[in-house]
């Protein structure tokens, strides 16, 4: 499944304060727009006050409008589709990882929400009014304190992030009803990024694709184009060009990650990453070794 463009998306690296576990944010935007796919290496939370929102995550699409809640777990391919109106206002939360298990106690595990394999995770979160004004106060009070100095900070900032993740803990619980919006094809394409999340390594064309599913290469490649944004091999080449850049920061040499990751040679591996990311692989594994 080659490609003929040279892919470049985005990795966003940079959204939490240097050694930093959390970042709260308050945005209000203005105008009809879009941006490109990404992926982050933390958690993102986002909270609509006003307006509607479309979103992508992983080929399924969610509209984001008042009072709903859009989880973005790390490394999960995502991107704003469009603002549908012409007024925005979010609050939301980006945070590592490691925080959620700092918090967490032996008796209670905040990461539950957080779980893709659980039944109970869900993208999309619709509240409650009582819901909302409870986890707006707190996202707020945590804008408060990251703005200032004031006594006991630390304190009061990890107290508002424990009360925080176990309201959420507690609304995932409750909140059973399914809220994404598939249509009729969203299944099989679906079943298609499922498929190469787990085979990303080996090489796949369109045909296997169409002998796996039974479905035309041509309707695949329709339905996962409209609902993906980009063709199947270009959402490849994304796949294996982000468990690249993973296993990298790992400290995997260059060489084990291009044929771990299903590039056909190092030459080619070396081209598409130095296009997405601005620097080779050599340069980018050095990098994070030193």
């Amino acid at each position: 499944m080659n490609g003929d463009k040279a892919m470049k998306f985005k990795f966003d690296s940079i959204s939490l304060p240097y050694e930093g576990e959390y970042a709260a944010w308050h945005k209000i935007s203005d105008g009809h727009f879009g941006n490109e796919l990404h992926y982050h290496d933390h958690y993102e939370i986002f909270f609509s006050l006003s307006g509607n929102l479309l979103y992508t995550i992983e080929g399924r699409k969610y509209k984001l409008d008042v009072g709903s809640m859009l989880i973005i777990t790390p490394y999960e391919f995502h991107q704003l589709d469009e603002q549908v109106d012409g007024h925005a206002e979010r609050i939301g939360l980006r945070f590592d990882a490691q925080l959620l298990e700092k918090l967490s106690s032996d008796s209670v595990d905040l990461t539950q929400c957080f779980n893709l394999q659980s039944s109970q995770f869900q993208n999309l979160l619709q509240l409650n009014e009582s819901q909302k004004r409870e986890l707006y106060y707190l996202l707020q009070g945590l804008i408060n304190e990251q703005d200032t100095q004031k006594f006991g900070k630390a304190l009061a900032e990890e107290a508002i992030l424990t009360q925080f993740f176990v309201l959420l803990n507690r609304v995932i619980i409750e909140n059973d009803s399914s809220t994404h919006n598939d249509d009729p094809e969203a299944e099989l394409v679906r079943q298609v990024l499922d498929y190469m999340e787990l085979h990303y390594a080996d090489q796949i064309s369109l045909e296997d694709l169409e002998k796996k599913f039974f479905v035309s290469r041509y309707k695949i490649t329709h339905h996962f184009t409209r609902l993906v944004g980009y063709p199947p091999y270009r959402y490849l080449l994304n796949k294996r060009l982000q468990n690249a850049q993973r296993m990298l920061k790992k400290g995997h040499s260059p060489q084990q990650v291009a044929i771990k990751c299903g590039f056909s040679d190092y030459s080619n591996f070396y081209r598409r990453f130095k296009t997405s990311y601005g620097c080779s692989p050599r340069s980018y594994y050095k990098q994070h070794l030193s």
